[in-house]
């Protein structure tokens, strides 16, 4: 005996409606991700340029740490290009960034080339008037030997450094006491 079965009724297509639901949410994901992952490397860039222009504001203050403890002192009547006094009392960091000009008169320009960089890392170099207050070395309070003290310099370094694109910038500050 041959049986044939044969299925009176249509087909409803469920299968194609439930395979183009899956389709469409396997698309969202895979664009979601890709979003997502563009996220990350935009995010990675800008910590590798920031970092960037840390180290070159890094290099900014030990080159200005190796002019500062030079054999003789250097020259804070304004004849040095990027030494001078000390700034007046209150000023801070914000002053660095906003109001002090940048530019090869009143800064010294790094003579080294660094490739990544968009612009060679400055530094600016000022004496501070610091007063001596006995007893701070560690030693007792002896006011006699006070007058024999050698005067204390003590530099402040401001160091600026610009990463591979400009609107990269950091600044760095040191103090250094002259040895």
């Amino acid at each position: 005996m041959n049986s044939h079965v044969f299925f009176s009724g249509k087909q409803s297509g469920a299968v194609l409606l439930v395979t183009l639901i899956l389709l469409l949410l396997m698309t969202i994901v895979g664009i979601s991700s890709i979003k997502g992952s563009n996220m990350q490397e935009l995010m990675a860039g800008n910590v590798r340029d920031r970092q960037i222009a840390f180290q070159a504001a890094e290099a900014a203050l030990r080159q200005g740490e190796g002019i500062v403890n030079g054999v003789n002192p250097p020259n804070t009547e304004g004849s040095t290009k990027g030494v001078m006094l000390g700034k007046q009392s209150g000023v801070t960091s914000t002053y660095w960034r906003n109001e002090y000009v940048w530019d090869d008169n009143l800064s010294v320009k790094l003579d080294i080339d660094l490739a990544l960089t968009s612009e060679r890392p400055r530094f600016v170099v000022e004496k501070l008037d610091v007063v001596y207050v006995p007893g701070s070395d560690g030693g007792g309070v002896d006011f006699v030997s006070m007058q024999n003290k050698p005067e204390i310099m003590v530099y402040r370094i401001t160091g600026r450094g610009v990463g591979m694109t400009p609107n990269s910038i950091v600044y760095l500050q040191s103090l250094y006491r002259r040895q």
